[in-house]
């Protein structure tokens, strides 16, 4: 099946940037560059085909939508690999040789340097996702002048082109602004990278303690939408957030992991079932054990940053306490291990009552504003999060709008979301500071000191002197 293939074709992506990487070792430095650009071309085409490969079990529905142009670029990127294949592989050349060669017989075939080959490839395959996933970013004009473009380069090969569907797909109109904006708010958490981000170290690879599943059973329900998907370890292990039709903020984690014999194996719970804790750099999902009244690991996730495994968490916590299915959640699922609460006061956050907290961890000094629901059902659900580090080296970070003792003004912070109801606008002025409005004006000035103190130390808040100094 075609679907399979892309797996397949990413294994030989692996192959060749493995054989690659050994070339560039041992090559003279003046080729570095060329190889490393080349590798990273093929590192990401083995990664955008496991992403189609394993979207393609959530949307299975739509998989005759795209296999017409799954079977445009599969056998024109078949023959590349095959075809470096030859030289790289080839134990009775020199490194040089192996490389040199290469690049010339394939750029005489197709005359199209490799590298630009293998971007036209990735360009292809991204348009081929979206137009899966329903994507709001799917571009109909540049999948058409990229498959023109792979048709071209399959005739220089001759290769003839594969039948064209009866009744192509209709091409979804282009996206408006209400579109983009109107979709879920966990599909836009990962567009955006903090950078600089605050590294974590860790050696280990992320690792799903199955038991894998067969596909019948994973929950995938027709006309789900995935909300994320995130790679680890070059997408060796990957995790999909997805949502069941209907509205009803029924969500589950899907997770693909590979066998000793590069083969996927998958696994997939609800976010009900699961509950969430960190570990260093590692976000642990456990399953409860009856028998052994304790919870097990299921998942572990390690993170390069320590951005990225706050939303993550943020995230998979929110969807938890609103689905349907969730009895409860713990208290001990909504507090990130190795966190430091620096502060915490009532604020007025878009015309609602919220918990503002400083938080700080402990590792890495990484800090960051928190906004959770004051009290009801979802108190202590997380609302937004916005990462301060870069923000705070500005002298201007923080300022008081005249005459008034609730409001604190924030430069340079962009929160990230997690609710379908706020809008950020709400609270945004008129050159872009961001708005606190406290309930207590004592707090708004215990806020301000916290900030002032670290500016005039030219370093980060700590200590725990302020607000409630809890952990």
């Amino acid at each position: 099946m075609e679907v399979d293939q892309c797996w397949l074709e990413a294994k030989s992506c692996d192959r060749a940037a493995l054989i690659l990487l050994r070339i560039r070792n041992d090559i003279t430095v003046p080729f570095h560059d060329a190889i490393t650009d080349l590798l990273r071309e093929i590192e990401t085409t083995s990664r955008i085909l496991r992403d189609l490969h394993d979207l393609c079990s959530i949307y299975s529905n739509r998989i005759p939508i795209v296999i017409y142009y799954i079977n445009v670029i599969l056998p024109c990127l078949s023959k590349t690999l095959r075809d470096m294949m030859i030289f790289i592989d080839n134990d009775q050349l020199l490194f040089m040789a192996q490389w040199t060669l290469m690049n010339e017989r394939l750029e005489a075939e197709g005359g199209m340097k490799n590298v630009d080959r293998f971007v036209m490839y990735i360009e292809f395959l991204v348009q081929i996702v979206r137009l899966l996933s329903r994507s709001v970013l799917y571009d109909p004009t540049g999948l058409e002048v990229l498959r023109t473009r792979v048709l071209l380069l399959r005739a220089k090969r001759g290769f003839p082109a594969p039948p064209v569907p009866i009744q192509p797909h209709i091409a979804p109109n282009k996206p408006t602004y209400q579109d983009i904006e109107g979709r879920h708010w966990s599909e836009k958490v990962f567009e955006k990278h903090p950078t600089p981000g605050i590294g974590l170290k860790s050696r280990r690879h992320s690792r799903c303690y199955g038991p894998p599943m067969p596909i019948a059973i994973l929950g995938h329900v027709p006309g789900s939408t995935v909300l994320f998907k995130l790679p680890f370890d070059k997408n060796q292990l990957s995790v999909i957030m997805f949502m069941h039709p209907q509205g009803l903020d029924i969500t589950r984690l899907f997770c693909r992991s590979i066998d000793a014999f590069n083969n996927p194996m998958y696994a997939c719970y609800g976010v009900h079932e699961l509950c969430i804790k960190r570990s260093g750099a590692c976000l642990q999902f456990r399953m409860w054990n009856a028998a052994a009244w304790s919870s097990n690991v299921w998942l572990a996730l390690f993170f390069r940053t320590w951005e990225k495994l706050v939303l993550l968490h943020c995230t998979f916590v929110t969807l938890k306490a609103r689905c349907p299915l969730t009895i409860g959640v713990h208290t001990d699922d909504y507090q990130i291990n190795g966190e430091a609460k620096l502060f915490s006061g009532q604020i007025i956050d878009d015309e609602y009552e919220h918990m503002l907290a400083v938080m700080q961890d402990c590792r890495t000094g990484g800090l960051r504003l928190h906004a959770s629901v004051w009290a009801g059902e979802l108190r202590r659900c997380p609302v937004w999060t916005a990462f301060l580090n870069t923000a705070i080296s500005d002298r201007e970070f923080i300022t008081r709008p005249r005459g008034s003792r609730h409001r604190v003004w924030l430069k340079n912070v962009d929160p990230y979301v997690f609710c379908q109801k706020y809008k950020k606008r709400h609270q945004r002025q008129q050159h872009g500071e961001w708005e606190l409005r406290f309930v207590n004006s004592r707090a708004a000035d215990e806020f301000e000191d916290l900030f002032r103190a670290a500016s005039e130390e030219e370093g980060h808040p700590g200590g725990g002197g302020h607000g409630d100094g809890s952990q």
